[in-house]
């Protein structure tokens, strides 16, 4: 795939989304991959459900029981209690009625969210859900936030940066390499990738100061 092709050639990015896309100043596939976070989420600490403490969270486990209810006109709360082996804790979602159905038995998933006070108790509030794979884009990591418009939210700008991760190392060279090994810089093609997908909060750190250095020194040229 060309960098400057649309991103309509990504797979998933319809022509409606495309529409979306173009709002954030998004076009093409080098734009998506050089779209960087506004902020960043910290799950990337996987807790024991014993040991969780309010606040954002991340804990796996599997589901012991679910259920919807209607509690009044075009709202539906579904709730679930999660289980790991060292303690059980409820979750929450709101108009997510499919979750009922979502969860495999035995299945060990990922769940992202807020852990805190509500409905009289602690629960864990409408978490983001991922089977317990290697690679996960929404859970269990240091998740980015992007910029986002109506109808297109950062899981759907991650979903689509998924689909092109392959790519980032296509990304060109910005800075001289003397530069770059005098500086001892990582390329921007490695930085671009751990903005996006950090491996760890010393992985992020370092991606930022390349591209925060690369912005300082064309300043300084300019």
């Amino acid at each position: 795939m060309d960098l400057q092709a649309s991103i309509t050639t990504i797979k998933g990015v319809g022509p409606e989304t495309t529409k979306k896309f173009e709002k954030l100043g998004v076009f093409t596939v080098y734009d998506l991959l050089t779209f960087w976070p506004r902020r960043y989420d910290d799950y990337s600490e996987i807790l024991p459900i014993l040991k969780i403490e309010p606040g954002a969270v991340t804990v796996k486990g599997t589901v012991e029981s679910i259920k919807t209810k209607r509690v009044r006109r075009g709202m539906h709360i579904t709730e679930a209690v999660i289980r790991d082996e060292s303690s059980a804790v409820r979750v929450v979602w709101f108009n997510q009625p499919y979750r009922e159905k979502y969860f495999k038995p035995g299945v060990e998933y990922y769940f992202s969210g807020l852990y805190d006070y509500s409905f009289n108790r602690y629960v864990l509030q409408s978490p983001s859900v991922e089977e317990a794979k290697d690679f996960t884009k929404n859970t269990a990591r240091i998740v980015p936030i992007y910029a986002q418009t109506k109808g297109l939210d950062s899981k759907e700008i991650r979903r689509a940066l998924a689909e092109i991760t392959g790519l980032f190392k296509q990304l060109p060279e910005t800075l001289p390499q003397d530069i770059i090994e005098s500086n001892d810089l990582i390329t921007y093609a490695e930085a671009a990738q751990q903005l996006h997908w950090p491996e760890s909060h010393e992985a992020l750190e370092t991606a930022k100061l390349r591209i925060g250095f690369e912005e300082v020194f064309s300043y300084i040229l300019a």
